[in-house]
């Protein structure tokens, strides 16, 4: 059901004007190209003579050229790529244009003068394409250059920022990631790859949609840095996988119950609450326990604590990739935890103090 109201994502937006016929699209560059004129005239002098040119009511490209001010070369690659249809040619081999290329032809120099491609002009100038889908097109496609530039700005920014003996390191480390939504996209490749391959599907994307950061929307150099922190730990050669069905019990069950402890303590983050606070640092102490066979004891807290403290210390995979998820992520997280919908990250660092009594961002090695 789609409720009123509802917002589109930015690619789909060009829905909203499509036409089942070119009419409909041609009917509104028609009243572009007749409305740039004044009372509708196209630039014929009285009585319907465009300009004294030979041929009747048509004009020759040189004209076009004296009206508009654009060079003869321009408007003559204009008509050979079909965007200004010539009407004939004189026996001498002349192009011929009808009354309305001049309000065509200034149309497309409009267009142009905001930086339009003409491979987008095209399809607006044949009617297959509204003006409104073009400037929806064009808007989207400026919105993710400006994503690009500004992820490249900070890019130099943590290249910049840095002292000189770490810009080599900082410089091939960023350089492996490429674009961000290929960097994204490789980071899901290593959960699908690092999960246990018996998984339920549902459950294993919701561990992959929860542990894999989408690239920072405002970028800075910090968390442009860990970004690609995290794409080196998924690519390395010493990569990890994640717990596999020989090493724990019900593994279905454990990623279960880590991803209901994760929204509980989501929740908590979000709303303040101490009780839900508790209750989600007993399911999470319940999910290790019942993986290893144990109830949820004073015995068994100790015993997570100290091999939570010297995995800390250690610096182990999970460790870092952790640290760095939350690098990007930030510590607070989004109003969508409280629905178990956000990313792991900063639900995971609170539980893991809760344990360990250590921060997950502290430098105890």
């Amino acid at each position: 059901m789609i409720l009123l109201g509802e917002c589109r994502p930015a690619h789909t937006r060009t829905a909203a004007f499509a036409t089942d016929a070119k009419g409909s699209c041609a009917g509104e560059v028609q009243a572009a190209v007749t409305g740039g004129t004044h009372g509708g005239n196209t630039g014929a002098t009285q009585g319907g003579n465009t300009g004294g040119t030979h041929g009747g009511n048509t004009m020759g490209i040189g004209e076009l050229a004296g009206r508009t001010g654009l060079p003869v070369k321009t408007i003559r690659y204009y008509s050979d790529i079909g965007l200004l249809p010539e009407s004939a040619r004189t026996p001498g081999g002349h192009r011929r244009y009808a009354a309305d290329a001049l309000p065509r032809l200034r149309l497309i120099q409009r267009l142009r003068a905001l930086g339009t491609p003409i491979a987008a002009i095209a399809p607006v100038m044949a009617g297959e394409r509204s003006l409104a889908e073009l400037v929806v097109r064009e808007l989207d496609a400026v919105q993710e250059q400006l994503r690009e530039a500004t992820w490249r700005r900070e890019v130099l920014r943590a290249l910049d920022d840095c002292p000189a003996p770490e810009r080599p390191r900082r410089l091939t480390l960023l350089a492996g990631v490429g674009s961000p939504d290929d960097a994204h996209d490789r980071l899901v490749r290593y959960w699908r790859w690092a999960l246990p391959a018996g998984l339920p599907r549902r459950l294993a994307q919701a561990v992959i949609d929860g542990a894999v950061p989408a690239p920072p929307a405002d970028p800075t150099a910090a968390t442009v840095l860990a970004h690609a922190e995290l794409h080196a730990l998924a690519t390395a050669a010493d990569r990890r996988r994640q717990p596999q069905p020989h090493q724990v019990g019900d593994v279905a069950s454990f990623y279960a119950g880590l991803l209901d402890a994760c929204a509980l303590a989501g929740e908590a983050l979000v709303s303040g609450c101490p009780e839900r606070r508790a209750e989600a640092l007993g399911h999470f102490v319940r999910t290790y326990a019942r993986i290893d066979g144990h109830d949820d004891t004073p015995a068994f807290r100790a015993h997570l604590r100290a091999l939570f403290r010297r995995g800390t210390r250690a610096g182990s995979f999970s460790l870092r990739y952790w640290r760095q998820a939350l690098a990007v992520t930030g510590e607070a997280p989004s109003p969508s935890a409280a629905s178990g919908q956000g990313h792991l990250a900063a639900p995971l660092a609170a539980l893991h103090q809760q344990v360990s009594g250590l921060s997950l961002t502290a430098n105890t090695g």
